[in-house]
């Protein structure tokens, strides 16, 4: 027997969340079952079913892995700077890119540059 994944919303004005899931023969089944199982109490105000097997879901995991570090977003990212940096410089340099170390003197002659 088919399995449908079940949403419903509790307002009008609040987006289809995810409550759980039936087993029926056919989509119409499927919605008297929800009504009596999810919201025979009043509990939302719209519901829909979905074909659990018509839902597309990440094959790959490793999609969601972040390649580029974004900590700085989060307060904790900020802990260990030093290190991260130092790791920054030696990542450039393995990529002969080291020149990005050098950075402008401040207040000094245009052209001249400190490591």
């Amino acid at each position: 027997m088919p399995t449908f994944e079940v949403f419903g919303r509790r307002k009008a004005d609040d987006p289809l969340e995810h409550v759980g899931a039936v087993h029926a023969a056919d989509p119409q089944t499927a919605l008297l079952l929800v009504r009596e199982t999810h919201f025979r109490h009043n509990e939302g105000v719209d519901y829909a079913v979905v074909p659990a097997d018509q839902l597309f879901r990440l094959d790959d995991p490793s999609l969601l892995e972040r390649r580029v570090d974004m900590d700085y977003r989060l307060q904790a990212g900020y802990s260990g700077f030093r290190e991260k940096r130092q790791a920054a410089r030696e990542a450039a340099e393995q990529r002969g890119r080291s020149h990005l170390r050098e950075r402008p003197v401040p207040g000094g002659r245009a052209g001249k540059v400190q490591a």
